[in-house]
């Protein structure tokens, strides 16, 4: 490698839940992790992706994804909310100490989508007597 080789860039992990009920959701978050780690100007992420519900509480896509971040394949996780993590606080904070433990050094969420700007309704231009496009008052 020489000194004006770009360093490499270990592409971010994202883990997401998959619903048997609703298929049409992982598509659309898998949509929404590849545009947020373009915003971020990160390559796009690896995807981890544990089926739900699972009575046994196993999540082998979990305990892949520690393992990468054990093995430094990835040093930042994409995540669209804590409920990916678990269902309680409390969980979230041992998936996230652990996760941490393993090497991930950013755990980053999606935004929240910003609401619908409301539209102004055109300011009268001849109705209002006095009124002038400026916006200021005529005499």
């Amino acid at each position: 490698m020489r000194l004006t080789d770009p360093p490499a860039t270990r592409p971010p992990a994202a883990y997401l839940l998959h619903h048997p009920e609703r298929p049409e959701a992982d598509d659309d978050h898998r949509r929404a992790m590849r545009g947020f780690a373009a915003r971020l100007g990160v390559p796009d992420p690896t995807f981890y992706i544990d089926s739900l519900p699972r009575r046994d509480g196993d999540r082998p896509e979990f305990a892949r994804l520690v393992q990468a971040f054990m093995d430094d394949a990835h040093r930042l996780l994409l995540i669209p909310g804590p409920w990916v993590l678990a269902c309680s606080q409390a969980r979230v904070r041992l998936a996230v100490q652990m996760l941490t433990a393993a090497g991930c050094r950013r755990i980053l969420m999606l935004p929240k989508p910003l609401p619908p700007r409301w539209r102004t309704a055109p300011r009268p231009t001849d109705t209002a007597p006095g009124w002038a496009p400026s916006g200021r008052f005529l005499p």
